[in-house]
């Protein structure tokens, strides 16, 4: 599959994930009419740094395949979409290339889940560790967490992300088992506190390593 297919399939799918809404703005477009610019769409999203400015972000997902089939989620496993799955180097060149034509300011990367937890933390990871240590990037980078996936990975995930997330999924713990049986409550709320523990150890200590300075969201 050629890389703008993944890149339309894959940024269509990402839009699902809440947790890095654009603006709300009203739909706006000009496809058909005068003018330039839309207010819709997906690739796009916009997010705030600790210092107040507003960054544009590509916003994509690792892979839209998925070993989970929870309901309310377009990507499940039994869903019938069209799939496609980014490696490590495609997701670091698109970075790359649209950051240094000035389209983004960084990058927002989730993932369905493939193989296991750790195994996907573990792409996540890789894409933001070549990003910051091969090409010296200095963007903002939002990784989304994988809450089954080992602490160790997480912890790394944090030096290089500038924010990490974890999808709370539903509001309620029967709602969960209900809509999302393979998934745990304690399991989720486990991996949120082991990042705000992390947070919590570098403001006690700013000499520690750095780990999301930008915090922690959902």
């Amino acid at each position: 599959m050629e890389l703008n297919d993944k890149l339309e399939i894959l940024a269509d799918a990402a839009k699902y994930d809440a947790s890095c809404a654009s603006s709300g703005a009203p739909k706006r477009s000009s496809e058909d009419k005068d003018g330039f610019g839309a207010t819709t769409g997906m690739g796009i999203c916009h997010s705030y740094t600790p210092d107040g400015r507003c960054v544009s972000l590509l916003k994509i997902l690792l892979t839209n395949f998925c070993i989970y089939d929870c309901q309310y989620c377009i990507n499940r496993r039994t869903s019938n979409v069209p799939r496609a799955r980014f490696s490590v180097e495609e997701v670091v060149k698109l970075t790359h290339d649209f950051y240094v034509r000035n389209y983004i300011d960084g990058l927002f990367l989730s993932s369905g889940i493939i193989q296991s937890a750790d195994y996907t933390m573990e792409q996540l990871v890789a894409v933001a560790r070549q990003l910051r240590e091969v090409h010296k990037f200095r963007g903002y980078i939002h990784l989304k967490t994988i809450p089954d996936a080992d602490p160790l990975l997480i912890e790394e995930a944090g030096r290089w992300a500038d924010r990490l997330s974890v999808n709370i999924e539903l509001p309620t713990h029967d709602s969960v088992t209900r809509l999302a049986p393979e998934k745990n409550v304690h399991t989720i709320k486990l991996a949120m506190g082991s990042i705000r523990r992390k947070l919590d150890e570098k403001a006690e200590e700013p000499k520690a390593p750095s780990f999301a300075p930008a915090g922690q969201s959902t």
